[in-house]
C-alpha cells in the first residue's frame, strides 16, 4: 500500500472512530431514556419505541466495530510500522 492509501486509511479509521465515540454517547442518552421511561411506568408504545431506537443503535455500534476493526487490521497489515491510537470500540 502506498503512503496515500495508508493515510488513506487512516482518515477512514479516524472517521470510524469518530462515529463510534459519538453513536456510543447517543446510546447511552438512550440507555437513560428508555431507565426513566420505565422507572415512571410510561405508556408502553412510548417504551417500545426507545428500545426499537436503541437496538438500531447498537447494532449500528456492533457494525461499526467491525469496520473499524477490518480497517485497522488492514491498516497494520498494509502500512508497516506506522502506528494508530488505540480504537474507541472494545478490543476483540
Amino acid at each position: 500500500m502506498a503512503i496515500k492509501d495508508c493515510a488513506n486509511q487512516r482518515i477512514l479509521i479516524e472517521g470510524l472512530a469518530a462515529d463510534y465515540r459519538s453513536l456510543d454517547r447517543t446510546t447511552t442518552a438512550t440507555e437513560k431514556e428508555l431507565a426513566e421511561l420505565q422507572a415512571e411506568h410510561a405508556a408502553p408504545e412510548a417504551i417500545a419505541a426507545v428500545e426499537e431506537r436503541l437496538a438500531a443503535e447498537r447494532e449500528r455500534l456492533g457494525e461499526i466495530v467491525v469496520e473499524g476493526q477490518a480497517a485497522v487490521d488492514d491498516f497494520h497489515a498494509e502500512c508497516g510500522g506506522e502506528q494508530l491510537p488505540p480504537p474507541p470500540w472494545p478490543s476483540r
